[in-house]
């Protein structure tokens, strides 16, 4: 499998570790120490920072800016936005993507044009400070949960600043994984993929991805019950809510078993992508 010489390679920030030793300080060094040209800095893990260092999240944020610049390491992506809070920080951080997921909160609207509507919105006000937004089709969303509606959305959108951030864990915990399944499979996913894919490579211009995700899910054993009390501290019922926060190891990290490799053969050599991979 050839690979393009251009692609820069990134890490998530929440992926380095969830104990409070590890500080966005030695995530920071960690993932410059260890080849990474980038790093995504998640929200929640950058309010953490400003609590324990009681200040504002902007302060924390110009604070890692400064760091990841003697890291030489840049700052992918800050995410996830879910209601318009980020723009000040991402211009603190010093980076130009801020991801935004679609929406799986009960409560948000169906409305596909009141949805348009607000991310072209979101669109502007972010142009306006010369950043982009990366959208993320999330398997466990109330809305729009494939990357072809992630697509869909993009086109109506219709802004050059708003392009589609692609993650391997939410296509295949749609499509492929079953927390809940005794194999931890669908069944026929291979097939389900697989024609995903095919329709993927027809129909998805690079110009309209922002970058790429690329991460595996650990299997629930026993399965995962949805009685299961780590419910109760999510905003939704949902397994693979669940599944993405608490069992999301690296690709070909043990015990992950989704079908990884197969969707990086396809978008890093068969599509050709050259630009960012976290």
């Amino acid at each position: 499998m050839s690979l393009s010489p251009n692609i820069r390679w990134a890490v998530p920030s929440v992926s380095l570790g969830k104990h409070s030793s590890h500080t966005l300080e030695r995530k920071i060094s960690a993932a410059a120490g260890n080849g990474f040209n980038g790093i995504e800095i998640v929200f929640n893990e950058l309010i953490q920072h400003a609590r324990n260092h009681d200040q504002t999240p902007v302060a924390s944020a110009a604070q890692i800016n400064s760091l990841c610049q003697i890291h030489s390491i840049t700052i992918l992506s800050v995410n996830a936005l879910k209601n318009f809070e980020e723009v000040a920080l991402a211009l603190a951080l010093g980076t130009r993507i801020i991801q935004v997921p679609s929406m799986f909160l009960p409560d948000s609207t169906s409305g596909e044009d009141i949805i348009i509507s607000e991310l072209q919105a979101l669109a502007d006000l972010a142009a306006k400070h010369d950043l982009e937004i990366a959208y993320a089709a999330v398997a466990f969303a109330k809305h729009n949960p494939l990357w072809q509606d992630s697509l869909r959305i993009t086109k109506a959108v219709n802004r050059p600043n708003f392009r589609i951030c692609l993650d391997s864990y939410h296509i295949l915990g749609k499509l492929w994984g079953d927390a809940c399944a005794e194999d931890g499979r669908i069944a026929g996913g291979d097939e389900t993929v697989a024609k995903s894919m095919v329709e993927f490579l027809k129909s998805c211009p690079k110009e309209l991805v922002a970058y790429i995700q690329l991460s595996d899910a650990s299997r629930w054993q026993p399965p995962l019950s949805m009685n299961d009390p780590a419910f109760n501290e999510l905003e939704v019922e949902d397994a693979r809510l669940l599944w993405s926060r608490v069992a999301r190891p690296f690709p070909f990290e043990a015990p992950g078993y989704f079908p990884v490799a197969d969707i990086a053969k396809i978008w890093l050599a068969e599509y050709g992508w050259d630009g960012w991979v976290s």
